[in-house]
Order: structure tokens, then C-alpha cells, then sequence
């Protein structure tokens, strides 16, 4: 269950809203696809994908009523989901279940998804020319931890639903990959190492304001 979730909340209630400044925010228009995915696994409420995402991201992203709602509602008007109001002796809860439409969309996105990977590292070289390089090292920094918190995901998370046999490939591709970049990063700090020192874009940012 998600923490400090309490009674489950009317429609568009407040529940634990997005607004709080200690809760990461998703890029945008994740939640659009992550909505529509969810209630093409199963029919759910607002409050239900609210608690799935609270719960599969232990906490770190916590879209409000005031988020989810309005995605709900872009679903319904685009006809990918279907809103169902359904009352067992209590209020009125509406449920969302996915439309043919919906369930195209979703085989588009995942088609699209295959290929973004060759796009993200193609798209490197801009990321590179844009960024400063103090940012460029936090993002590198950062991608370390994140490819290896997606392995360790994959292959413990019964989420993934990854067979024991794929478990072990990916964790064997993974090492290779290790063992090939070891490689490489080795050979590459022997080289700097034999390299004069170079001025950071800093130390000659300073040295040409004080000129």
C-alpha cells in the first residue's frame, strides 16, 4: 500500500498532490502514457494509478488528483480509455477501461519505443554541445548509478516478468559490456594521465576576467 495514502479520496479529492517539493517530477507526458498503459493491463480508477505509481516508485513520484484527473479526461476525450461510474452501496467510483484505439496507440508506442535508444545515443552529441561541463560530468555521474539500478531491476522486480533464462542473458550482456568498458576506461586514464595538464573552461573563464 502507498504511505500516508489514508481513505480512499472522491474524485479529483486530494490525495498526497505533486506540488510538494519533495517528490521528483516525471518528464513530461509520461503520465499521459504511463495511464494509458496501466488501464490497458487492467481496468482501474484514478486512485487506483495514483497508488500503482506510488507503490512501483517507492514513493519518488507522486502525481496528485490535480495531475491524473485532467490526464484521465484527455484519454477519455482522445477515445483511448472509456469511463464506467459504478456504485456497490457507496459513492459512485468511475473506472477507466482502454478502447480499441487506446490499445493501438499503445502497440505504436512500444514500435517507437524499440527504436528510442539508437535515437537517445545519436542525440548524445547535441546533449554534449549543450550542456556545461560541470552539468556533463553530474550527467554522467548520475547515468552510471541509473544503468545499473535498471539491471538490478530487470532482474530482481517480478514486475518485469523476464523468464530465468532472460534474467541470465541480461545480466551476461551486462558483465561483457562491463568487462569491454573496464577495458576501455583503463586505457583511457593511462593515456590522460601521460597528457600535460589541460585549463578547465573555469580556471580560463577567471583568468580572462582578471586580464
Amino acid at each position: 500500500m502507498p504511505r500516508s495514502h489514508g481513505h480512499q479520496p472522491e474524485e479529483g479529492g486530494a490525495l498526497n498532490e505533486e506540488s510538494s517539493p519533495r517528490y521528483h517530477v516525471a518528464p513530461r507526458g509520461l503520465l499521459f502514457f504511463y495511464a494509458l498503459l496501466s488501464i490497458g493491463r487492467k481496468p482501474m480508477s484514478g486512485y487506483d494509478l495514483m497508488r500503482e505509481i506510488d507503490d512501483k516508485t517507492e514513493g519518488a513520484w507522486r502525481p496528485g488528483p490535480g495531475a491524473v484527473y485532467p490526464t484521465l479526461q484527455r484519454l477519455v476525450k482522445q477515445r483511448y480509455v472509456r469511463a464506467r461510474k459504478r456504485s456497490k452501496g457507496g459513492p459512485a467510483q468511475v473506472t477507466y477501461e482502454i478502447t480499441p484505439a487506446g490499445l493501438r496507440n499503445i502497440a505504436n508506442a512500444k514500435r517507437a519505443m524499440e527504436t528510442s535508444g539508437g535515437r537517445m545515443r545519436m542525440m548524445s552529441s547535441l546533449l554534449i554541445d549543450l550542456m556545461e561541463p560541470d552539468v556533463l560530468v553530474r550527467s554522467a555521474l548520475d547515468s552510471f548509478g541509473l544503468h545499473a539500478s535498471f539491471v538490478r531491476t530487470l532482474v530482481e522486480s517480478e514486475r518485469s516478468r523476464l523468464s530465468k533464462e532472460d534474467k541470465l542473458f541480461v545480466l551476461r550482456q551486462y558483465k561483457l559490456s562491463l568487462d569491454r568498458e573496464l577495458a576501455r576506461t583503463t586505457a583511457s586514464i593511462s593515456a590522460l594521465e601521460g597528457e600535460p595538464e589541460r585549463e578547465s573552461t573555469a580556471d580560463a573563464a577567471s583568468r580572462k576576467a582578471k586580464a
